[in-house]
């Protein structure tokens, strides 16, 4: 399968997720559902790769990404917000993407399946709550709270279909591509949760700018040698490498600026 067929098949998905959480009033007032286009890639990879592909399996994909969407919209309201009609709705957003991720789950009627995706939500909703609770912790606890944020639920959607082997390299590449835009974030100026932690862990904005660069060099060797332990054809690896996850930030490049 070439780029041109993987992005149309993306944005396939993209349109089906869309059209199943429209809603007027929350598209005029809010930021709109979060689906990335990134983490599609990854709920798709088993058919990009030639596995077996059901109409079922796409269905569960498309109610993993409404999930990652209501979990989204939950981040999005402010903590020292007053509530705003765009705070409130926003409220009602993350409601309204659950309740249609609820109803598609039922629609599965697959009991087991939604047992381990209710689970996985709960251990995502704990380790997003545990970046509010004023707790001390290392930099390596963090990153495995904004792993498992990143990729529970993607994983036990592969769990579930036997899909197990893609989890090392979507644990590497989702987690890049966080912190990729947590170090945006920060250059930009803004401040997220993640950031927050980071800086009260590093204790200076430097240090966690520096951490940031130095954490995507890793990730990036850990993926350029996992990446060639799978035995993907030349367009989906090339995909993956230059359109998933094409490595711009560099801690070298923070040494030589200063």
């Amino acid at each position: 399968m070439n780029e041109q067929l993987i992005h149309s098949k993306i944005t396939s998905m993209e349109i089906d997720v869309l059209r199943a959480v429209k809603q007027r009033t929350l598209e005029k007032f809010t930021e709109g559902p979060s689906v990335e286009r990134a983490r599609l890639f990854f709920l798709l990879l088993p058919y990009f790769d030639e596995k077996h592909w059901s109409g079922e399996i796409e269905a569960s994909a498309k109610t993993v990404s409404i999930v990652y969407a209501a979990l989204h919209a939950h981040d999005q309201v402010k903590e020292n917000a007053s509530a705003t009609k765009k705070q409130q709705l926003t409220v009602l957003a993350g409601d309204f993407y659950s309740g249609i991720y609820y109803q598609m789950l039922a629609n599965l009627n697959n009991i087991t399946m939604i047992q381990r995706l209710a689970t996985a939500i709960i251990k995502v909703s704990e380790k997003k709550a545990s970046f509010h609770d004023g707790l001390e912790r290392t930099t390596a606890e963090l990153d495995r709270s904004v792993q498992q944020i990143e990729t529970e639920l993607l994983a036990t959607f592969y769990n579930f279909y036997g899909f197990d082997n893609y989890t090392p390299l979507a644990t590497l590449m989702l987690s890049y591509i966080r912190y990729k835009d947590e170090l945006e974030c920060l250059q930009g100026g803004s401040e997220t949760r993640i950031i927050r932690a980071l800086n009260e862990t590093l204790q200076h904005p430097l240090h966690t700018e520096r951490w940031l660069l130095e954490k995507l060099d890793i990730l990036h060797d850990q993926i350029s040698l996992t990446i060639n332990s799978y035995n993907f054809n030349y367009d989906l690896k090339n995909f993956m490498l230059h359109q998933i996850t094409p490595h711009q930030h560099r801690a070298e490049q923070l040494t030589r600026e200063g």
